[in-house]
């Protein structure tokens, strides 16, 4: 399992199936305001649909389910099971030992040392710093232990709180794609942020 200690406030860990109750109140408290930017395959409607959801995060980042007794449990839950060609990190964001949202970092297509990272945090969690403390944590461990040399953060145009995690980080605004952020039935003009590893030590000495 993966397990990162931010501070002495928060820690990321794996979304695990027993963690499918917890996740699925979170995103029912947080749905009206997170359906506009999270795409829906990662905010399930139903219990039954999150915990498929849990199982799915966890053997992705395993990769075979066939390695483990208890993966093997879990996968004989799934209809059908289909390995991601860029396996992502998903991750559930404790602040206080409460689950207070997600974060993900996924491979870029056509580079293995790139990645992108995505995440929500629930209402009464936001201002306080959260995210960009997570996001900050996993740079450096992912330089450190994955030898990566790129970061990527894209999200809507409009979306300001996802927008400030990036400029507050020192990314640079790359490119805006007109129409380039299709989250179910809304449809935005998608920012892409960036960093280089090199220019984040720098920034960070």
């Amino acid at each position: 399992m993966f397990n990162l200690k931010i501070d002495e406030e928060i820690h990321l860990r794996n979304i695990h199936p027993d963690d499918a109750e917890a996740l699925f109140d979170l995103m029912e408290r947080n749905r009206a305001r997170l359906r506009p930017w999270i795409h829906p395959s990662s905010l399930p409607e139903t219990a039954n649909a999150t915990r498929l959801f849990t199982i799915n995060c966890l053997l992705s980042y395993y990769g075979n389910p066939f390695g483990s007794s208890e993966l093997a449990q879990y996968f004989q839950e799934l209809e059908s099971y289909f390995p991601p060609a860029n396996r992502p990190l998903d991750l559930g964001i404790w602040f206080r030992d409460e689950l207070a949202g997600t974060i993900f970092m996924a491979g870029v297509s056509g580079s293995s040392t790139a990645i992108e990272f995505g995440y929500w945090i629930t209402e009464e969690h936001e201002g306080k710093g959260i995210i960009t403390r997570c996001v900050s944590a996993l740079m450096d461990y992912a330089i450190d232990e994955m030898g990566i040399q790129r970061f990527m953060i894209g999200c809507a145009a409009n979306n300001q709180r996802s927008r400030a995690v990036p400029e507050r980080l020192g990314y640079r605004l790359h490119v805006t794609q007109p129409n380039g952020e299709v989250v179910g039935q809304y449809v935005y003009d998608r920012t892409i942020y960036g960093i280089r590893s090199t220019g984040w030590r720098e920034r960070n000495k």
